[in-house]
């Protein structure tokens, strides 16, 4: 190399390691991957991302499940708990090579803890682009009320 010469070549040592996956991420990955994500959840940061909307009537929670069929979710209500469960079905077509596949078909469950008791009987879900929306009116004993003060005159 002669004086004044800055194109030096930039070597990089190959370290084995750098591609090792801890024990830990290879089971969070097997348990992503898995058929029902024992994980999921609406703390854990890795369930299915959702909206929470209250009015002094109920709840509206909106979930996002694209390529999900209707017919394939199951909603149970009970108290102050929502728990969904849905199948996403993704159909390879017929003779083709997979380049790559980042989605499977899979079964996947959320439960949803609100900030207060729901009148089950009462709930309401419709799917619209994509977007799981349930209605959950508060229970009655759920519900602020207003309380007037009566004098006493005497």
């Amino acid at each position: 190399m002669q004086e004044g010469d800055t194109s030096m070549a930039n070597i990089t040592r190959y370290n084995p390691f750098n591609d090792v996956v801890s024990l830990r991420e290879a089971m969070d990955r097997l348990f992503e991957d898995s058929f029902i994500s024992p994980r999921a959840g609406l703390l854990s940061g890795r369930g299915a991302s959702s909206n929470l909307f209250e009015t002094s009537e109920g709840f509206t929670l909106q979930v996002p499940m694209p390529g999900v069929k209707p017919e394939d979710v199951e909603i149970t209500a009970q108290q102050d708990t929502v728990t969904l469960k849905w199948q996403t079905k993704v159909e390879i077509p017929e003779n083709a090579t997979s380049h790559w596949h980042g989605f499977q078909s899979s079964q996947s469950q959320q439960s949803f803890t609100l900030p207060a008791a729901i009148n089950a009987d009462g709930a309401e879900a419709s799917y619209n682009d994509g977007i799981l929306t349930l209605k959950l009116p508060k229970a009655e004993h759920a519900k602020a009320r207003v309380v007037k003060v009566n004098a006493n005159k005497g």
